[in-house]
């Protein structure tokens, strides 16, 4: 017979050794009690196996052996009823385990590994059961926990009390904070360890987190505000007071809070304060009033408002003393303003919105003829229909419109005559203030007749001047023209000597047509200033060889200093300046000496003129820049000049902006000083040799409908070495050219020439005849100078326009000769 045994599968076998599974590791199953009934019935089953053996090895009675056999099957089969109800157990607990998805449970070994993990853990704390089995639970934790032994401050803790309970942050695997609720409890029996319950509270702590966020800006805003809130329940007892009203009553929060409002401030009991704030609890609407606390030698008002709340009301305290002085102020200055305006000698009312009249007073009365009774209140058009579209009325709107202020003077529409009104906006509407000023338009009128008749006499002069001396320049330009010529040509001293008066008194002739011509200019404003950087040295230079042998032949000294600075300034008019003030001296200096030097002071470059002469009485000092002023020559001695030089220097002052400064002691002499800004210092230029006069052969053309003029200036051309073709107008020239056959050197034309023809047309044409676009290199166009002796902005701006340099008549031959030493310089 064949003994039969049952044999426990593999893994029952393994799932009852000492309750560890199939690896040797503490099962995580928590029902004990069944896993002990499971190791009763395995010894139960071996110790039958050896009974079973033994008697089948002392007998073969086949009816034992069955008997044995039934034994075991019936044990078997409780034993497989008992795995079956184990597993079972293990499956709920499984399900609830992982249905439990808002915990984090999860079981750890005595020292504290991860032995169980469920799908809460997972989806609170990040990791994987694959990945946390058997980490340490230090990963919940951050560092510097981990590193005070917190995770093993808790287990100990959870020994010694039995249960423990905390709300603490966790480290989520993904690196950020989770707050949860944990609970821990050791395990008791054979399955040692420790049961983690972790209830996820990141988001109830960030509500909270918001809602304290929330409280702490809600107190941030009301302890902010400038009005003191004290915030009661429904029995009018403290909750709450912000920041300023403990600054206002002295008293703490918390001495306050759970006390009635009557209860913190005796005085309100029975007052009209409390009436109000029972009145807001029970209707629900807020209230309000304006306080008057008298203290000890101090006053102060209080705005107080009741408003309801969810949990009371809510009371409001404003300190507005400073408001209420203010309006007391304001209206005792308005009784002040009230006494003013009606003791101006201005009529004055004013209007609202509206355009009613809110005040009139009494000269308005007066010189309206009504009383101010019967038209305040009503509108300005309604008291007088004549407003009605007047300039008046519409300046008053256009004033309220755009809020500005406006003065205006009008015929009244109301009055008839002349008026003086300024308007001014205001909250409340307009003050209009007005007053009769037709003596004074009388006068203004009178006045403007005056000046337009002394302006049309002015004006009248400057066309007789600027006449006067363009037709004096013609006959004078050939004089001195002609006199240059004669000079190698005159023998005899007798000869010689009448000549050279002769040309002395053409130099004074021309003096006094080129200073008139200066004024004119100037007072023309046909004068633009071309600034640069202007070295002082060839300036000084220039006046020194120009006016020393004017001063040694009057025994003078002239001293001008060395000067290397460099000025911001126009070279010729600042020379201009620099040439009147010497020549000023030379005539007013009888002995001693001129001294001409420059300076550095404040940021500025200063050049004196000074003299040792009769000097400047202290009433002649402003008056020494008028036209035709001279001190001490009421002869008016020629030699002493026209009276025009310090005019022309202040004139070119104000153009310039270069300040002059004058300080003079009668009897001992006289300075000037012409303050320049700074300029850059720059190297000396290499002018040009006055080798014009030597022409060597150039071929110049001169157009001048004057024919003493046309001759004098082909005489002192061919003097100089030019060929020369001269003609009256553009037309001759060109007819001569043409003749000629060769391209002109150089073109002097007249600027105003006979029939409307002018001499920058007349160059235009004659280069005309020689541009060739196509001839490479170009030669460029033929230089031209314009002579003139206009005094307007059209020939100078002409002249610019064509490129041409200008000179304006008399000129001497040697400025002549200069002029085109400029010109040709480059060629």
């Amino acid at each position: 017979m064949t003994k039969q045994q049952s044999v426990p599968n593999e893994s029952a076998d393994n799932r009852i050794k000492g309750g560890r599974d199939r690896h040797g590791q503490p099962d995580s199953g928590p029902d004990a009690t069944l896993l002990a009934r499971l190791e009763e019935l395995e010894r139960e089953n071996a110790r039958l196996q050896t009974a079973l053996s033994t008697a089948c090895s002392g007998c073969d009675d086949l009816l034992t052996v069955t008997a044995l056999n039934e034994d075991l099957r019936t044990a078997f089969n409780a034993l497989e009823h008992s795995r079956a109800a184990h597993a079972d157990s293990e499956r709920r607990l499984r399900a609830i385990l992982d249905s439990a998805i808002g915990h984090a449970i999860l079981t750890l070994s005595p020292n504290g590994r991860v032995t169980s993990w469920n799908p809460g853990a997972v989806r609170i704390l990040g990791w994987t059961e694959d990945e946390a089995r058997g980490q340490p639970v230090d990963i919940l934790f951050p560092p510097e926990e981990v590193a005070a032994g917190v995770p093993d401050a808790l287990r100990v803790r959870a020994l010694a009390e039995g249960r423990i309970q905390e709300e603490r942050a966790f480290c989520h695997r993904d690196g950020f904070v989770v707050w949860g609720a944990l609970t821990i409890l050791p395990l008791q029996g054979d399955e040692e360890g420790f049961l983690w319950i972790l209830h996820d509270r990141s988001d109830e702590r960030r509500m909270e987190e918001a809602i304290a966020d929330a409280r702490r800006r809600a107190t941030d805003i009301l302890d902010s505000i400038d009005e003191a809130l004290v915030a009661l329940d429904c029995d009018y007892r403290v909750i709450y007071q912000n920041r300023r009203a403990e600054q206002l009553d002295h008293q703490s929060l918390s001495a306050m809070r759970g006390r009635r409002l009557w209860e913190v401030w005796p005085q309100l009991a029975g007052s009209d304060l409390e009436a109000l704030c029972r009145k807001t609890m029970m209707e629900r609407q807020p209230t309000g009033v304006e306080k008057r606390f008298d203290g000890e030698g101090t006053t102060l008002w209080l705005e107080i408002r009741f408003l309801p709340t969810p949990e009371g009301v809510g009371c409001f305290f404003r300190d507005i003393t400073t408001r209420k002085r203010a309006e007391e102020e304001a209206r005792a200055s308005h009784e002040r303003a009230v006494k003013i305006l009606e003791s101006i000698s201005d009529a004055f009312y004013a209007v609202d919105h509206d355009w009613r009249f809110t005040y009139i007073n009494r000269k308005a009365e007066q010189l309206w003829g009504r009383s101010r009774d019967t038209m305040l209140g009503r509108r300005l058009w309604e008291v007088f229909p004549k407003t009605l579209g007047s300039e008046s009325l519409e300046a008053q709107k256009q004033a309220a419109r755009e809020g500005r202020e406006m003065a205006i003077e009008v015929v009244s529409p109301v009055l008839g005559h002349w008026v003086e009104v300024n308007i001014y906006p205001s909250p409340d509407g307009l003050s209009v203030y007005f007053r009769d000023i037709t003596a004074r338009r009388q006068a203004q009128q009178a006045l403007l007749q005056a000046k337009e008749t002394a302006e049309a006499a002015d004006l009248a002069k400057g066309k007789f001047l600027a006449a006067a001396s363009h037709d004096l320049r013609q006959p004078l330009q050939a004089l001195l023209l002609f006199v240059d010529v004669l000079k190698p040509h005159v023998q005899g001293s007798q000869g010689a000597n009448a000549l050279m008066h002769l040309g002395r008194g053409l130099d004074a002739l021309k003096e006094l047509l080129d200073s008139l011509l200066d004024m004119s200019r100037l007072d023309a404003g046909v004068v633009q200033p071309n600034i640069e950087n202007v070295s002082v040295t060839p300036l000084f230079d220039h006046i020194a060889a120009s006016y020393r042998p004017v001063a040694a032949a009057k025994g003078l000294e002239l001293h001008v200093s060395s000067c290397k600075a460099a000025a911001r300034t126009d070279r010729t008019l600042l020379t201009r300046m620099v040439r009147n003030l010497v020549e000023n001296a030379l005539r007013y200096t009888e002995s001693g000496r001129i001294d001409i030097e420059c300076r550095r002071a404040g940021g500025r470059l200063l050049i004196e003129v000074r003299d040792t002469g009769i000097g400047i009485p202290p009433d002649h000092l402003e008056r020494i820049w008028e036209e035709f002023h001279q001190v001490g020559n009421p002869e008016r001695d020629r030699n002493r000049g026209l009276g025009l030089g310090l005019a022309i220097v202040r004139r070119l002052s104000q153009l310039l902006n270069h300040p002059v400064d004058v300080q003079s002691r009668p009897g001992q002499g006289t300075s000037f000083v012409i303050a320049l800004p700074m300029g850059r210092s720059i190297e000396a230029p290499v002018t040009a040799a006055e080798a014009a006069t030597a022409g060597r052969g150039r071929f110049a053309v001169v157009v001048d409908d004057d024919a003493i003029v046309l001759l004098g200036l082909e005489t002192i051309f061919r003097e100089w070495g030019y060929e020369v073709l001269v003609a009256g107008s553009a037309q001759k020239a060109v007819e001569g050219l043409s003749r000629a056959g060769r391209r002109p050197d150089l073109i002097v034309a007249d600027y105003r020439l006979r029939e409307g023809q002018f001499g920058t047309d007349a160059v235009a044409r004659i280069r005309a005849l020689y541009d060739d676009p196509g001839k490479s290199p170009s030669p460029g166009p033929i230089p031209g100078l314009i002579l003139t002796g206009e005094t307007g902005p059209d020939c100078e701006r002409d002249a610019a326009a064509h490129g041409l340099g200008i000179i304006h008549k008399p000129v001497t031959p040697r400025q002549l000769s200069h002029a085109l030493g400029e010109l040709l310089g480059g060629q």
